[in-house]
């Protein structure tokens, strides 16, 4: 059974587009304990046929951005979504996951690859109140190879996973080393 570990799911005032197959979201997220991310759950909904919505985990760099290769990611049909304008919360499952260290930044990136002017999703978000401390939204118009960042609001989402186990290993007393490893409780 999966644990909720990091969300901001309150408060959505607005959608914030993806309508261009270059176009990526993103919302920066800091767990407060490691853990196995599992799944997301995103609050979209869709004009007309946007076709396939690829969701990814990746690390940020210095400056709080979204870089490097996606640590896991998992699809959803963006037209199966609703297309009443208060959106839906999707679950988008994220293969087998990955670990996320304890204090340290990550970014859940939402492309619509098959998306244009006439087929597009919208993400949830927050814009005129949002708290969530752990990080922000995150919009790129070139597929990802710069970013701009929206400090002041947050894009709806769950982040859900499971705890990692540690490992204890000893050899005649002395402990050799804390070792984490993928096994799940």
């Amino acid at each position: 059974m999966s644990t909720l570990y990091e969300h901001y799911n309150t408060n959505d005032d607005s959608p914030a587009k993806i309508d261009d197959a270059l176009d990526a979201r993103a919302q920066t997220f800091t767990p407060s304990e490691s853990h196995r991310v599992k799944e997301v759950k995103l609050k979209l909904l869709r004009y007309a046929s946007p076709g396939t919505i690829t969701v990814s985990i990746t690390e940020t760099d210095g400056s709080g951005h979204p870089t490097g290769e996606d640590l896991c990611s998992g699809t959803t049909d963006g037209d199966t979504l609703t297309t009443d304008s208060n959106g839906e919360w999707r679950d988008i499952t994220l293969g087998n996951g990955s670990a996320l260290l304890a204090s340290t930044k990550y970014a859940i990136v939402v492309k619509a690859l098959d998306s244009d002017s006439s087929n597009y999703i919208y993400w949830r978000h927050d814009s005129t109140s949002s708290t969530y401390g752990g990080g922000n939204h995150e919009f790129s118009g070139d597929g990802g190879s710069s970013w701009e960042s929206y400090l002041t609001t947050d894009l709806m989402f769950e982040e859900w996973g499971n705890v990692i186990n540690t490992l204890l290993k000893y050899d005649t007393n002395t402990l050799l080393k804390n070792d984490t490893n993928s096994l799940l409780q």
